[in-house]
């Protein structure tokens, strides 16, 4: 039958307004030129698993296969760590990775964005005319 065990598929939660929004933004940029897309800066922070603890494989075995190396993944006994990097690019450039130590709070992003992203932006700028787009992630609201 081929049954397979799985997670579903993970999908950022959107109300019927944050759908509204997003609509809203796309037709209100739509139209935009070549020319007003490369004024756009964008940011983004990626964590990345040193070791795959975070319980998204799945197997299915067969009787007697538990243990076999292809059912199994090893692990480390204290989660096996991660990095968080954050990112700045834009069509002219693109900005140096920033390894973030700490969690990825308001308070940390606005920090990362007064140390990294506002002299991005005067250099990839200089005439002041760029747009910074956030993703509005959690963090990147105040609370």
């Amino acid at each position: 039958m081929e049954l397979c065990s799985r997670h579903p598929t993970r999908v950022p939660l959107l109300t019927k307004r944050h759908r509204q929004l997003r609509l809203q933004w796309a037709r209100e940029h739509r139209d935009w030129t070549m020319d007003e897309w490369k004024r756009v800066a964008w940011s983004d922070e990626s964590r990345f698993l040193i070791h795959q603890v975070d319980g998204l494989v799945r197997e299915r075995p067969l009787p007697g296969e538990l243990l076999l190396p292809s059912c199994t993944a090893g692990h480390t006994l204290a989660d096996g760590g991660g990095i968080m990097l954050w990112e700045k690019f834009s069509w002219a450039a693109l900005g140096p990775v920033l390894v973030v130590e700490q969690t990825m709070k308001s308070e940390n992003y606005l920090n990362i964005i007064v140390d990294q992203l506002h002299p991005y932006m005067a250099f990839v700028f200089p005439n002041g005319n760029g747009i910074f787009q956030q993703d509005n992630a959690p963090c990147h609201t105040l609370c």
